[in-house]
């Protein structure tokens, strides 16, 4: 990855198996290890190290090829600056805040802030238990009650009334709001303000961690009129990601394709797609990623269900250019 300065340039490399940054700055050279991948790929990916029990970021990010179906949003994948850095720097010391990892990883030690963690504690990933609970006491009760047919100390989100379910998504998807405790205190069945700061319905617009969905989709109308949740629209238990055609058809569990404005002009095919005009993607000024070419601004889905008559007139636009 180049940057304006033709002296400062970052090169990936795979060594037996093992990753690494490696950093040209001034004729200086040092390689820093990839030891961690934070994100899902829909936007990008970015890396964390470890110096002792401190935790930090890369300063290169991969931002994934974006196929919004509009020219003028597509977005190639490339390597780019970690948001937040500046073009052409190296300084690979930002620290990862326990808010970054309470949403990105099951469970880790947070011993100290900023960045001081219990490594060999981590559980990478999200797993079972961030919707589910803690599992422990579920596996050693059926460890000892091999009969017992009715799940102990685990929580079945679709049992939970509505609020609860949403909350279970708002700990990441209802804004990059602070903590109010410690991290990962969460259990199925608690309010989202126990843990987290309330996001703010005014502020939630697309952000760098595209986790404003909740508070996004809460402006609907189709939210507000009735007890929908997130799991109406998506299986938490499959990828889906990018399957328009599957998240339309549960659009029209509720929805009428007759109704929408553009059923006489699209006939049949309206029912394949109903995300792109209603839920359209968008680049905001607040998610930038600085290159040497200038800032990039992914597109990212926004979740307020509405009628949209520019993202209409693009998606007619491109079916004639089609």
């Amino acid at each position: 990855m180049t940057t304006y300065d033709p002296n400062v340039f970052f090169t990936m490399v795979d060594r037996d198996g093992r990753l690494y940054q490696q950093v040209s700055f001034y004729g200086w050279r040092f390689e820093v290890p990839l030891q961690i991948v934070l994100g899902s790929a829909k936007m990008g990916e970015s890396y964390l190290y470890w110096h002792g029990d401190q935790l930090y970021q890369h300063n290169v990010t991969h931002l994934s090829a974006n196929d919004a179906g509009d020219a003028e949003l597509q977005q190639a994948a490339q390597w780019i600056n970690s948001p937040g850095y500046v073009d052409g720097d190296a300084a690979y010391a930002r620290p990862i805040p326990s808010r970054c990892l309470d949403c990105h990883m099951t469970y880790v030690d947070f011993r100290e802030p900023p960045n001081h963690y219990t490594p060999e504690s981590m559980i990478l990933g999200v797993s079972c238990e961030r919707c589910h609970g803690p599992g422990r006491d579920h596996v050693r009760y059926h460890q000892q009650h091999p009969q017992a047919t009715r799940g102990e100390h685990i929580a079945q989100p679709g049992k939970l009334p509505r609020a609860e379910q949403l909350a279970i998504c708002a700990q990441c998807h209802s804004g990059s709001t602070p903590l109010k405790g410690q991290p990962f205190a969460f259990r199925p069945g608690d309010a989202v303000e126990q843990h987290y700061v309330a996001a703010d319905p005014e502020a939630a617009v697309n952000l760098v961690h595209t986790s404003n969905q909740l508070t996004r989709l809460a402006e609907s109308a189709c939210f507000e009129q009735s007890e929908m949740t997130c799991t109406d629209c998506h299986n938490p238990h499959q990828n889906e990601r990018g399957n328009r055609a599957l998240f339309s058809e549960r659009c029209l569990k509720c929805h009428e394709s007759q109704a929408c404005g553009m059923s006489e002009s699209l006939g049949p095919s309206i029912t394949a797609n109903c995300i792109d005009c209603h839920m359209p993607k968008r680049a905001a000024e607040k998610l930038r990623f600085a290159t040497a070419e200038g800032n990039v601004f992914p597109p990212l889905r926004d979740h307020h269900v509405r009628v949209d008559e520019e993202a209409t007139k693009r998606f007619m636009a491109a079916l004639e250019g089609g």
